[in-house]
């Protein structure tokens, strides 16, 4: 079972259909998404562990809106 998903693993990523997946005028903010979920979760989570849970849930939405207004134009 181990070597059937390492096989299809290997077999996914070096498809060349991944790089055609994107088209020539594609922007960063695909990449800037994915970097900025991984951001907010560290920093909601570090006001979870610093704070507690009522900072979180006040701090959330405003981590989570900053994240948003920071993406780069589409």
């Amino acid at each position: 079972m181990k070597r059937l998903a390492t096989l299809s693993a290997a077999a996914i990523l070096a498809s060349p259909s991944l790089a055609l997946a994107v088209e020539h005028n594609a922007s960063y903010q695909g990449i800037a998404q994915i970097y900025f979920v991984f951001i907010a979760a560290v920093l909601i989570y570090g006001v979870y562990d610093s704070f507690g849970k009522t900072a979180m849930y006040v701090a959330t939405p405003i981590i989570l809106g900053w994240c948003y207004w920071m993406l780069p134009p589409a």
